[in-house]
């Protein structure tokens, strides 16, 4: 019997805990957790402002959004936000990097997994906004002036294919992640003044 039930899933076993004090404490080999925490690198968390799509909708967009060459698997959790693991770091950075999205003209916030991420604490107080940066002077599409400018309305991920190879010149586009709980800046004014070997 016991056999053909760990056939149909896991077969745990009986790991003894540590009693201290009336307190049960359980101990985790680091390099079991690791292990799965590789698996998990490649997933992007998924939040839709407003009402939550079910797994099909998703699905179906994934599958429409990005020409992957394995489809991603998709995740619901019951807080309302998606956890899709996709088969490579490369394919989890070529959808993230390549917004922003919609659904239903609803914008679509994502986040690269992490093993403490709290969805009430990181998806409703960090986003991901790609910032414009209309007329900005050409002298300043440089990797660490952009790093710098971008820097002052939040942490500067990545700039888009268009700005890094100056494929256009009405606007640099950066990713960027923002505080939405602290007050945005209105405007950032820009000054000469740091030499080149300073630290960005």
């Amino acid at each position: 019997m016991g056999s053909k039930l760990a056939a149909k899933g896991m077969d745990p076993r009986c790991i003894a805990p540590t009693l201290k004090k009336s307190e049960v404490i359980v101990e985790l080999c680091k390099e079991e957790v690791e292990e799965e925490t590789q698996k998990w690198k490649q997933a992007l968390i998924l939040y839709i402002v407003g009402e939550a799509p079910t797994i099909g909708v998703m699905e179906r967009y994934i599958a429409l959004a990005r020409n992957f060459t394995a489809k991603p698997k998709v995740y619901f959790h019951n807080d309302g936000y998606f956890v899709v693991r996709f088969n490579s770091i490369e394919d989890r950075d070529e959808m993230l990097y390549s917004g922003p999205y919609m659904l239903n003209n609803k914008p679509i916030i994502m986040k690269v997994w992490f093993a403490d991420f709290d969805f009430n604490k990181e998806v409703l107080q960090t986003i991901l906004v790609w910032v414009k940066y209309p007329n900005l002077p050409l002298n300043c599409w440089e990797n660490k002036s952009l790093s710098r400018i971008s820097s002052g309305s939040g942490i500067p991920l990545y700039a888009d294919t268009c700005t890094t190879q100056i494929d256009q010149i009405s606007y640099a586009r950066v990713l960027v992640e923002v505080n939405v709980t602290k007050e945005l800046p209105r405007s950032i004014k820009m000054k000469e003044g740091v030499h080149a070997g300073d630290s960005i």
